[in-house]
């Protein structure tokens, strides 16, 4: 069961990566706010928090997640202990409430500016939380 939620939690990565770069690509874009940018940015914020939950059952499951002794002082350990979750949880948040702001704002361009922002800053954090091939030591895969 952990390697079928693994592999879906990093397959769903590139779900969540396109939708959130649409949404963005459609704030700096599109001049009406209409029902498809609307739908969009709500299949963003949803997938990535499907992907946090995921997450969460992963951290428990994981043996990539250990706490002894010392666990932070091994770059293994305190990635996926700490830092990915952190990064992500607080990138889930900042895409959350990019959101929120957009769905209460009266204009196009008051809806579109919550979504530039949060989402931007959202999508540079998991980009820099993800666990990459070719970042060291860290045993990430592309999918």
């Amino acid at each position: 069961m952990y390697e079928a939620l693994k592999s879906a939690h990093s397959g769903l990565r590139w779900v969540v990566i396109a939708l959130i770069i649409w949404a963005i690509y459609n704030a700096f874009m599109a001049k009406d706010f209409n029902k498809r940018e609307k739908l969009v940015n709500l299949f963003s914020m949803v997938s990535v928090h499907t992907q946090l939950i995921l997450g969460f059952i992963l951290y428990v499951k994981s043996p990539k997640v250990q706490f002894f002794d010392g666990w932070m002082k091994d770059s293994l350990y305190r990635f996926y202990g700490m830092e990915h979750l952190l990064g992500m949880f607080i990138a889930v948040v900042l895409i959350t409430i990019g959101y929120s702001k957009s769905k209460r704002a009266n204009t196009a361009a008051e809806k579109f500016k919550p979504i530039k922002i949060f989402y931007l800053i959202g999508l540079i954090i998991i980009l820099a939380s993800i666990p990459w091939p070719f970042r060291a030591n860290l045993g990430g895969a592309w999918f």
